[in-house]
């Protein structure tokens, strides 16, 4: 009892000297500790039996001193050195022991979890080290291979209570040892760095920054995935496999006339919110809609409801081709009474069989003029020549010139229609080229309408993809077939 309450003021006048070195120092990189140990020999041997009182009779004192180096927030190494006293039985002698002097060095490893604001700290330790034994001139020297587990509780910044209890096998025989130790730990050497944020995704946010801390994700979505790369995050996109708007929750409005596709009834052609997507439709071009036209497919007036002026005369012959239209006739004689043959351009093809009565033609053309090579020449250039600012149906001005061209040809053949056909390569969906294709053409169709040409006299269509004239693998192919082709030809 007296070696025990002396190992004790010596262990209270060291730590009352630690304490004071490490005011400054709170939750160091490097710590110490001072315990009070108990160590028993006889267990180990003899058993544990917890209803025997004896086996708390067979513990002796020790002190231990230790220098620790926390290595990470995860691991500690540390070099603790003990002096005690032991009971010690020799094998057979059941009652008679020897109270010998037990020296210790080990170098161990501790593992848990090492947070500086952490109150309970548990860990698991193990380690290597050196064990003597010495008594009435005879040393004994052993290796040993401590294991046990042990819990710290911070009392103050910097201050520890630290409790352990460990199994020590050695290489001396019936030398194995339980160790229980209690005492103070003290940190040194500043505040050591806080243990990094955690990034269970590993995408450069922290867990706690993360909105979607388990899923890696660009920063610019807080840390959460966008499958469709349309910068809204599958968590929020209502279509996350297509990409689309943030304005309609990440769902595509593929015609881009501000209906989302869902909700488009016409997803591929740009039309009006009043019609769910679709395009105020005119067949006949006559200005009046077709939802509005009592004939949608004849052109007429909007004072007849979309209908055309019908057959004054009541020769059978529609007024808009009629010649007479207020004098009876035929229709082989284009509307006009007989016998009177009418060659209005002298060109010997009756008006009634003549396509073009107004200008003279040839009687191989129906009376209509022959395109010349020179004009046919200026719609061949034009495929190549009408161009389109990247992706988008926007033509570019050096276009301009070469539509000119073709309302020069439109005013030259006053009776001809013109066909705008536009056509794509094959990059990208057929959706989009097909889309595409159509854009390109209305555009060059409105930019004819713009100059004066009777949107009557000219029709557009889109063929996408569906109609190459080269070889898509290759640019000059792909090139070749990013076309608008313009096409001139008799009603």
């Amino acid at each position: 009892m007296k070696k025990i309450k002396s190992l004790l003021t010596f262990l209270l006048i060291c730590l009352a000297t630690i304490g004071s070195l490490t005011a400054q120092n709170q939750n160091g990189r490097f710590g110490v500790t001072a315990k009070a140990n108990a160590l028993d020999n006889l267990t180990p041997l003899d058993g544990f039996n917890l209803f025997d009182k004896d086996n708390f009779s067979e513990n002796t004192a020790g002190i231990e001193f230790g220098f620790f180096k926390n290595l990470n927030k995860f691991i500690n190494v540390g070099v603790p050195l003990r002096l005690a006293t032991a009971d010690v039985r020799e094998t057979g002698i059941a009652n008679e022991f020897d109270s010998r002097m037990n020296l210790s060095a080990d170098l161990v490893g501790q593992i848990g979890y090492f947070g500086a604001d952490y109150f309970f700290t548990p860990y698991l330790m193990a380690g290597v080290g050196y064990q003597l034994e010495t008594f009435t001139g005879v040393n004994n020297h052993s290796a040993a291979f401590p294991v046990g587990v042990g819990l710290n509780f911070r009392v103050s910044p910097g201050i520890y209570i630290q409790a352990q209890s460990e199994y020590r096998f050695t290489t001396l025989e019936n030398r194995e040892q339980i160790v229980y130790g209690a005492g103070f730990m003290f940190a040194l050497n500043g505040t050591p760095a806080e243990p990094e944020p955690l990034d269970a995704d590993g995408d450069g946010l922290t867990d706690a920054e993360d909105e979607c801390p388990l899923l890696a994700g660009p920063m610019s979505l807080k840390g959460c995935p966008d499958a469709d790369g349309d910068m809204v995050a599958d968590k929020n996109d209502d279509c996350p496999a297509e990409a689309g708007l943030a304005k309609f929750g990440g769902c595509p409005d593929t015609d881009d006339d501000g209906v989302m596709d869902k909700e488009d009834e016409c997803p591929t052609e740009p039309g009006t919110i009043e019609l769910k997507g679709c395009p105020v439709r005119d067949a006949d071009g006559d200005g009046v809609p077709d939802a509005e036209d009592q004939c949608p497919a004849e052109a007429g007036t909007r004072a007849n409801n979309g209908c055309p002026v019908r057959d004054a005369d009541g020769d059978g012959v529609a007024d808009k081709e009629d010649r007479c239209p207020n004098e009876a006739g035929p229709a082989s004689n284009g509307g006009c009474p007989v016998p009177v043959i009418v060659d209005s351009d002298g060109d010997g093809v009756p008006d009634g069989e003549d396509r073009c009565p107004t200008t003279a033609g040839t009687m191989t053309n129906n009376g209509c003029p022959e395109i010349t090579v020179e004009d046919k020449e200026i719609l061949n250039l034009a495929v190549s020549n009408v161009e389109f600012e990247t992706a988008r149906a926007t033509l570019k001005s050096s276009s301009f010139a070469t539509l000119d061209q073709i309302v020069t040809l439109m005013n030259k053949y006053p009776n001809y229609n013109l066909s705008v056909n536009g056509h794509t390569d094959s990059i990208g969906s057929s959706t989009t080229n097909q889309v595409l294709s159509e854009r390109r053409a209305k555009s060059c169709y409105d930019y004819l309408v713009k100059k004066g040409i009777a949107a009557s006299r000219m029709n557009y269509v889109g063929y996408g993809e569906t109609q190459p004239i080269a070889d898509n693998r290759f640019k000059d192919g792909r090139e070749q077939n990013r076309r608008v082709e313009f096409n001139l030809y008799l009603k």
